[in-house]
Parts: C-alpha cells; sequence; structure tokens
C-alpha cells in the first residue's frame, strides 16, 4: 500500500536527522570526509522534506 503524504514526510524527516546526527558524531571523531558525505545525504532528505510540504 502506497505511504500518505504525512508518512512521506515522517519518514524523510527522520531520514534527514539521523544522517545529520551521524554526521555531526563522524565530525567530532575527525572524520571530516565521511561526515560531510553524511551531511549531503541528510541534506537530500531535509530537502525532501520541504518538496513534500510545498516550500520547494
Amino acid at each position: 500500500m502506497p505511504k500518505t503524504l504525512q508518512e512521506k514526510i515522517a519518514d524523510a524527516d527522520e531520514r534527514g536527522g539521523k544522517y545529520l546526527a551521524d554526521a555531526n558524531e563522524a565530525a567530532e571523531r575527525g572524520e571530516h570526509e565521511k561526515a560531510e558525505k553524511l551531511y549531503e545525504k541528510g541534506q537530500y532528505w531535509l530537502d525532501r522534506v520541504n518538496k513534500l510540504l510545498g516550500n520547494r
């Protein structure tokens, strides 16, 4: 069954937050290349939230 709009938004928001948290942890450990990739993934999902909300 397809996800509702609210489910898609919640999923994207959760994924974005998780990637950003992982990126912060990687940055604190000095793993800057890994952190940058994780920040990009997090930003992708947060951009998706904005798109789903009609903000873009």
